[in-house]
């Protein structure tokens, strides 16, 4: 479903991240590019592989849990969202046997 190549450390879901977060500096583009993509490569060793420009809760899923690791909170992030964690990788699941 997803493309090898895709990431999160791009300007764009950077961008997304912070207009949703409401940051409104650049000083720390480079330290949540890398958050989300580490956020990204963890959600989908939990759900699956997807696609960030397609899959809206996959990507959800990333930013909330960058949220909880830059508030230093990461360990409270896998029981608050559990069970859209559980709905994500059934979707996932269910797409890839559909193909």
């Amino acid at each position: 479903m997803a493309d090898e190549k895709s990431t999160m450390n791009e300007k764009t879901f950077i961008d997304e991240y912070k207009a949703r977060f409401r940051i409104f500096h650049s000083s720390e583009d480079s330290d949540i590019g890398k958050q989300l993509e580490s956020g990204f490569a963890d959600i989908k060793s939990l759900i699956g592989d997807f696609d960030p420009t397609k899959y809206e809760k996959g990507k959800e899923l990333v930013y909330e849990r960058t949220r909880y690791l830059r508030n230093e909170s990461l360990e409270y992030f896998y029981d608050n969202f559990q069970t859209m964690i559980m709905d994500a990788s059934i979707d996932l699941v269910g797409e890839a046997d559909a193909d």
